[in-house]
């Protein structure tokens, strides 16, 4: 091993200040590390912060107190089901069995606190092994970003939710734009936003130091193979190393940004990104440099993305959250002009069908982008991406007077898209949706009554008719350096890399590719960068 003049020595150096990151330094703190968190932008909270921040969490305490009951062995057998065999058991059971306690001692010890949503129930509530009643998510308290002074400025963005709870913010009930306006003229904060700041706070009170502009470069190894620390660059390109006594714990997010490994490792290349740009998988570069073993390395957090061209974050048109391709009055073709999913399905399931291969045409006819049909019923009755019910459609939607002449604007087959809204119309009299069977899932509806026919099967009839192009998005990756019970990072021989932790989209997901409801990917993280934390703090 190479002589090296350390910048700085601590216990614990953690990447990244997203909910991974920061339950990870929290632990570590907790357990009497010294802990330094590198940030390579110039914003703290990584994808949590621009996220909804709802962890899932079996067995919370917090739907104990609203009344809901949960049951470990249903938990288990509804995540295994998910699974499809993609997750090691003792991971589940690992994750389910402590995600409780994580979250309690968050509560009670550390100041980041949650309640359960009214009237908000789980995506797959129409399965038989799924929660039945309430929801295992679980919504951030509002948050005073004066808490944390200056490092509030810092506070990622989040171009998309409004200052609103879960609860609050037309996901179960109206938005109170009375309420927006109050929190943003006091600097309270909600969501994603609100669970980084609160996190942030209790970082700051065990004395974390958080370093800006610092991005992670490459792990430093001794003759053993084990992790010592870290090399670090700077915005201005100034190399600096970190030693970590006790351990480092990768926790900065996938890779959905960076084409080379989204080519390499991905089922197609996602094209939108709903996440901030600096997500170019540098943990996965890390630990594959260090002997990480893989794993899910074709999976990502799907998302069917939609765009304003003339909105944009960061540098980058926003790939935004678009509504309504469960709306009544809608369906969504592929490039022939033909359905070919229940379009209501979860946002992380219904991009999963762009990947079904004809192998009698050789081609995969349902690749992005896919077209969102709709009318001038729909336009009048839902928020569309930013168009506003009753505002004249903008000069980037196609539009026509006739369904024949929209599919000649995009480039579809006009007598198969006239066939399929026909076949739709059909459907919607009938109120059955013979082809993939639209308002039967739980997710269609969001509520204790689900989805149904009524509410989600209506006439494509008037016009003018519109289009709207569906592409390939992502939440982040959920394929990375395999990790065990600990957070550990395992080579490729099954066994610990000495020093090496890993959580969060920065790992492998432990529980496979399952997005289980709204926050599968952030309690998952939080949890087992908890548990990276605390184990790295004990090490020898």
């Amino acid at each position: 091993m190479q002589n090296i003049q350390w910048d700085q020595e601590v216990d614990v150096v953690v990447l990244g200040t997203g909910g991974a990151a920061l339950s990870a330094a929290i632990s570590a703190s907790e357990n009497g590390a010294s802990v330094l968190v590198l940030e390579k932008t110039h914003q703290i909270g990584g994808t949590t912060a621009y996220s909804g921040g709802i962890p899932w969490v079996p067995l919370n305490h917090y739907m104990e107190a609203a009344g809901f009951k949960d049951d470990r062995e249903q938990v288990v057998q509804f995540i295994k089901r998910l699974a499809l065999g993609r997750a090691e058991d003792h991971m589940i059971e690992r994750y389910v069995d402590k995600a409780r306690e994580v979250f309690l001692f968050l509560d009670e010890k550390a100041g980041v606190r949650f309640k359960t949503p009214n009237d908000y129930w789980e995506y797959y509530a129409h399965m038989e092994e799924a929660l039945k009643n309430g929801t295992r998510s679980i919504d951030p308290l509002p948050f005073d970003l004066n808490q944390i002074g200056e490092w509030g400025m810092h506070l990622r963005q989040n171009p998309i939710f409004p200052p609103l709870t879960l609860e609050e913010g037309g996901a179960v009930g109206g938005i109170d734009f009375t309420v927006v306006a109050e929190r943003m003229q006091n600097n309270i904060v909600t969501m994603g936003r609100a669970l980084i700041a609160s996190m942030f706070k209790a970082c700051l009170d065990r004395g974390v130091k958080t370093l800006l502009h610092t991005a992670g470069k490459e792990l430093v190894l001794d003759d053993e193979g084990n992790v010592i620390g870290l090399i670090a660059e700077t915005s201005e390109g100034e190399k600096k190393y970190y030693k970590a006594n006790k351990g480092v714990i990768l926790a900065s997010g996938g890779f959905e940004w960076n084409k080379q490994l989204t080519k390499a490792f991905l089922k197609m290349d996602i094209t939108h990104p709903v996440t901030p740009p600096g997500n170019e998988g540098d943990a996965l570069m890390m630990a594959m440099k260090a002997g990480a073993a893989l794993d899910n390395m074709s999976e990502a957090w799907w998302y069917p993305a939609m765009v304003d061209p003339t909105f944009e974050y960061e540098d980058h048109v926003m790939a935004q959250l678009g509504g309504g391709r469960n709306g009544p009055n809608s369906i969504v073709v592929n490039k022939h002009g033909r359905r070919f999913t229940n379009e209501g399905t979860t946002y992380n399931d219904m991009p999963r069908a762009f990947f079904d291969f004809n192998a009698v045409n050789f081609e995969f006819p349902n690749e992005a982008p896919v077209w969102m049909i709709f009318d001038q019923q729909l336009k009048d009755s839902q928020l569309l991406i930013t168009m506003t019910p009753g505002d004249p459609a903008p000069d980037w939607v196609d539009q026509a007077p006739t369904l024949r002449e929209l599919a000649e604007k995009i480039g579809v087959n006009a007598d198969n898209l006239e066939e399929e809204v026909a076949k739709w119309n059909t459907f919607a009299e009938n109120k059955v949706d013979e082809d993939f069977h639209r308002g039967t899932t739980n997710f269609e509806g969001l509520t204790s009554g689900g989805g149904s026919p009524e509410k989600n099967i209506g006439t494509i009839e008037k016009a003018p008719f519109y289009a709207l192009p569906i592409y390939l998005g992502a939440l982040g990756t959920n394929g990375g350096p395999k990790i065990d019970e600990n957070g550990q990072v395992l080579n490729f021989a099954g066994q610990p890399i000495k020093g090496l932790y890993a959580a969060g989209n920065a790992s492998a997901n432990p529980l496979g590719p399952i997005y289980p409801s709204a926050g599968g990917t952030i309690g998952p993280a939080m949890v087992f960068g908890f548990l990276a934390g605390e184990h790295a703090a004990k090490s020898n």
